[in-house]
């Protein structure tokens, strides 16, 4: 691949970044506007039905161990691994073979 090819595929980039930026903030708008003032439920709207849905509940795990401490409450609680890192220096990246996923690689063009 040229270095002219590249920039051009580089350009081409930032700007569809830009322009699906731009999309997903007035899409945000839009949305803020379908929401605003009603309740979870489901609307009509010509041909479509909006749905709202209530938002997912999920625990704050700061507040839970501050009025619910481990040592008090070990039921409520599960253990976890260590952080992959800690785990490899410990034990080796040999040992882990097969338990470690590897997420899909990233661009940044900047």
């Amino acid at each position: 691949m040229s270095a002219q090819n590249l920039e051009t595929l580089a350009k081409r980039y930032v700007e569809l970044k830009s322009r699906i930026a731009d999309l997903q903030e007035e899409a945000d708008g839009l949305k803020a506007e379908l929401m605003e003032n009603r309740g979870p439920g489901e609307y009509a709207a010509g041909p479509l039905t909006v749905k709202i849905r209530k938002g997912k509940r999920n625990l704050d795990a700061r507040a839970f161990e501050r009025r619910f401490p481990v040592q008090q409450y070990a039921d409520c609680y599960r253990i976890q691994p260590k952080a992959l890192s800690e785990i490899v220096s410990q034990v080796g990246e040999p040992a882990l073979r097969g338990c470690v996923k590897t997420g899909a690689a990233s661009l940044v063009v900047e």
